[in-house]
């Protein structure tokens, strides 16, 4: 059975978005042997909408990337922080990755714009990984993560069973304290 992860795209733009396509598309391609996808697509100015934001936030709660596909250049909307706060602290330790899809930073001169470096910053109050590029490989939750310990928590393994099934030892009454000589 594959693994499903959910992937939240928000674009500035039809070539911001085109980029996104792309990215999305190489995503798939490259890991459909292993993974569903669960795409959700917002332009950014759907995030003005209260409704389509609220839905939005819901989503980035739970997804496993989250990618922006913004011009590196422009003011950033304050729509775009308010939306982040909205489900930044409900993700918890949730693992995950920020895509800065644009960011200047993956050319030559490696430098990077305010936007990104927001971006970036995100991430790291998140708890979550920052990429430039789709990924070389999809890891699994961290073995010690709160992930990991809820996903372990909800197998029922043959050892647990056993230990289910077998009857209650007896109690015995305590031992009165005695001193050896």
């Amino acid at each position: 059975m594959k693994a499903n992860w959910s992937v939240v795209i928000v674009h500035e733009d039809v070539p911001t978005r085109e980029e996104a396509v792309k990215f999305s598309d190489n995503l798939v391609r490259r890991f459909w042997a292993h993974y569903e996808f669960d795409f959700g697509w917002w332009p950014l100015g759907d995030l003005e909408n209260e409704t389509k934001s609220a839905e939005a936030a819901a989503k980035a709660v739970k997804a496993d990337l989250l990618v922006f596909a913004l011009n590196p250049e422009g003011r950033t909307p304050e729509t775009l922080f308010g939306w982040v706060e909205d489900w930044i602290h409900a993700r918890g330790d949730r693992e995950g990755a920020v895509v800065g899809l644009l960011d200047p930073a993956a050319a030559p001169s490696g430098t990077t714009t305010e936007r990104y470096l927001y971006l970036r910053s995100l991430a790291h109050r998140a708890g979550m990984d920052y990429l430039i590029q789709c990924p070389e490989n999809m890891t699994q939750p961290i073995p010690d993560s709160l992930d990991s310990y809820a996903e372990r928590a909800r197998q029922r393994t043959t050892v647990l069973d056993e230990i289910m099934r077998r009857p209650a030892a007896p109690m015995l009454p305590p031992m009165k304290h005695r001193i050896f000589r």
